[in-house]
């Protein structure tokens, strides 16, 4: 007899309870591990298609790659996103001379590019120059060989400067990115070859306080990049040979909206010293400086504030040089003299004859006391910038600063705290009276502080600018940053629509912050600007600020011109036209064209007129040609274009005034956003048949700020890279979404004999 062989109904369950519950945990895994699959592929095509101007669709080229152990001398190495790989660097070495004559300066700047590869190299570096420099010459050495640089419109010296390395000629063209950024493009270096390409400009010597002093930038801090990428750039960074765009650079960004020229203002940078087994140091950028200093006072001291230095004097004049001969270029240079007690000048003249006309620049010292002190309680919002480029050094000096602003205010006073990073943040949501319990609020806010994430500026400057003033208080906002942004002048024009009755002052934070922004915000914003590049001068700086804030601003000057210097009845043209107020310790200093080269346009006073807390002042001086110089009639041409410049950011029109700032430019030879000068060796040298590669200089990280690896060299095309990955996360995703797990069942039916 057959019969069936039957499983238990109750163990049948337990088993089909076990595979469900199994199945269900399975088909939710994969749900799960598909859903994540598929959201970080909508992010890689999202960042390649559409998103972070912190990665350029660029990468160096990887014949220039390089691995430790194949280094065979002291080079500069530039280290990449890929772990072990370095790229071999052009070896840029720089020699700076400076003249300083009264209150100018003359500066040479000899950047010496060497070719220490085995191929034919284009070199390009983006390097910083003071905000007010007046670069009037250019000239490109080979050997024995000088080629004088020509100015040119700008698109026309670009022209020049492709056909030229298209051919196989050497040139140099040298293009302004910012008032204190530029460009310095050698194409065709042959292997092992070394090309100087010399720049010279003029600039005005800082007078406040009492103290002269100069500075000279050496390195660039990485600028935040905000706005959406715009889309044409991708496509013309591929075809970049076969486009004359302008605004198509090689920096880690790409142009946005915000910043349609990002990717020629991000150069990379180098992180940190590599060295070698055959050298123990290897300097980043070297530089040497050599000053001679001849301002015709005696002085009391000359220093060099992050510098060591040493001095010779012969006959009076000074002679200063780098102690340590070259230094890495990864701070900023500033020497600073101080006149001996009873020899501070109180009034300069230096003027030059060109042509039929004259040119005269001016420097008049108000009286130190010209009321008393400011009575009238305070507002004060502090603004402080805690973005990633602050991390390091800088976060610790701005945090002392302000925590120093804080212990300044009296108990009638009111303040509020604003930090900005990727987000604004306040302490109050309106200004607090700084008793004793707010004020112990406010350095618990402070000391918590951590410097992370971008810069975006323009919420943190709404914020503060959007409360109206208190009545009976006197509203003041301090800033303190690096000032490290793209957008500069989206952010003037904000500060100039929505500043009311409040007044900006800046302080610059860092060992290379972006005078710049800092001094034209300070502008905009009718305050003044000042500098903290170390940590034992916090306390200097912020009182020499605060004595400022505390002393009446000098304001509605005007100045009535001799009958002589007058033809036609027309004043001499002087720049800037709207004179600025002035803060304690600040001189005015404007320079003039006078028509005519008679020696009656010098005859006669000079009336300088102002007003300070309603009280009228005047200062009288008598007119002549004073001191001599060669370089007032640059400088005068450079003052015009600036005041230019600031009409059109002012006035939100990029081009208007472009037409007269390219008159004034070729005139008188100078180099701005519209002109470039463009030098060629109508020799050709690289053959055909030879290719040539891009090699470019990287700035040295600025000293003590913390790694910001977006600006680091790159070695891969994250375009293309993201774009793979996101189509096979995709494939991967939906192979996930289409199994169809089916829980397994146990056969319960016998076989019958």
């Amino acid at each position: 007899m057959s019969y069936s062989k039957r499983i238990p109904r109750h163990m049948m369950i337990e088993e089909y309870k076990r595979d469900s519950i199994g199945a269900i945990i399975m088909k939710v895994a994969l749900y799960l591990l598909g859903l994540v699959t598929t959201i970080i592929a909508v992010a890689l095509f999202s960042l390649a298609l559409f998103g972070n101007v912190h990665a350029a669709d660029y990468s160096i080229d990887e014949s220039m790659q390089i691995q430790m152990h194949e280094v065979e001398s002291g080079s500069l190495l530039m280290k990449t996103d890929e772990p072990g790989k370095y790229l071999l660097a052009i070896n840029l070495d720089t020699d700076v001379d400076m003249e300083i004559n009264g209150m100018i300066a003359e500066v040479s700047v000899k950047q010496s590019f060497k070719n220490t590869s085995d191929k034919w190299t284009e070199a390009v570096y983006v390097f910083p120059l003071p905000e007010d420099s007046a670069v009037n010459s250019m000239q490109m050495t080979i050997g024995d060989r000088v080629i004088s640089g020509e100015i040119k419109k700008k698109a026309e010296a670009k022209k020049i400067y492709k056909e030229a390395k298209k051919a196989g000629k050497k040139a140099s063209l040298v293009e302004q990115e910012r008032p204190n950024m530029f460009t310095n493009s050698v194409a065709n270096i042959a292997p092992g070859e070394e090309i100087t390409v010399e720049i010279t400009y003029l600039q005005k010597i800082k007078y406040d306080q009492g103290k002269f002093s100069l500075r000279f930038p050496m390195t660039i801090n990485p600028r935040y990049i905000p706005g959406n990428i715009i889309p044409t750039d991708i496509v013309e960074i591929e075809h970049a040979e076969k486009t004359l765009n302008l605004n198509m650079g090689d920096g880690w960004a790409l142009n946005t909206d915000k910043v349609s020229d990002a990717s020629r203002i991000t150069p990379y940078i180098v992180p940190a010293v590599e060295h070698s087994e055959s050298e123990s140091v290897t300097l980043v950028n070297p530089v040497s400086i050599n000053i001679v200093l001849n301002v015709g006072l005696e002085l009391d001291f000359v220093r060099s504030t992050y510098h060591q230095i040493t001095e010779t004097d012969e006959a009076g004049i000074k002679k200063i040089m780098l102690a340590k001969g070259k230094v890495s270029m990864d701070r900023d240079f500033e020497l600073v003299w101080t006149p001996k007690v009873g020899t501070n000048p109180e009034a300069a003249i230096f003027s030059q004859e060109v042509g039929d006309d004259n040119y005269a620049m001016l420097m008049v010292m108000p009286p130190q006391k010209i009321s008393q002190t400011v009575n009238l309680p305070k507002e004060m919002i502090y603004i402080i910038d805690t973005s990633g480029s602050m991390g390091g050094t800088s976060i610790i000096q701005a945090k002392k600063s302000l925590l120093y602003a804080l212990d300044r205010l009296k108990a009638n006073d009111k303040f509020n705290i604003i930090e900005f990073n990727s987000h604004t943040r306040s302490l109050s949501t309106q200004p607090m009276l700084a008793d004793y319990t707010n004020l112990k609020t406010a350095k618990r806010f402070v000391n918590r502080l951590v410097a992370d994430g971008g810069t975006e500026m323009a919420p943190a400057l709404q914020r503060a600018f959007a409360n109206k003033e208190t009545q009976g208080y006197l509203r003041q906002v301090v800033f303190i940053t690096d000032g490290s942004v793209g957008n500069e002048s989206e952010l003037f024009r904000l500060i100039q629509k929505d500043l009311g009755k409040s007044r900006l002052y800046t302080v610059g934070i860092g060992s290379a912050p972006n005078t710049y922004f800092m001094k034209k915000a300070a502008q905009f914003g009718r305050g003044t600007f000042t500098y903290i590049g170390d940590y034992q001068e916090i306390s200097s700086k912020m009182s020499e600020l605060f004595a400022k804030l505390e002393s009446p601003v000098l304001h509605d000057l005007e100045i009535v011109w001799p009958e002589g210097t007058r033809q036609e009845g027309i004043n001499p043209e002087v720049w800037p036209q709207r004179i600025p107020d002035l803060y304690l310790g600040e001189p005015l200093i404007i320079s003039a064209k006078i028509v005519g080269s008679s020696e009656e346009g010098f005859e006669g006073d000079v009336v300088v007129k102002g007003k300070a807390a309603d009280k009228e002042w005047s200062r009288t001086l008598k007119l002549s040609k004073g001191i001599n110089h060669s370089g007032v009639s640059t400088i005068w041409a450079r003052s015009k274009i600036e005041s230019l410049m600031d009409k059109q950011i002012a006035r939100g029109y990029s081009e208007e005034f472009k037409d007269e700032i390219v008159d004034i430019a070729l005139t008188h030879k100078l180099l701005t956003k519209y002109t470039s000068f463009v030098a060629v060796e109508q020799k050709i040298s690289r053959p055909q048949d030879q290719k040539l590669k891009k090699s470019l200089v990287p700035n040295a990280q600025p000293k003590g700020q913390s790694p910001q690896t977006y600006a680091y060299p790159k070695t891969a095309t994250p375009m293309q890279r993201n774009l793979i990955l996101g189509l096979l996360l995709v494939m991967l995703a939906l192979v996930l979404w289409k199994i169809d797990f089916v829980p397994s069942q146990t056969n319960s039916s016998a076989k019958g004999e």
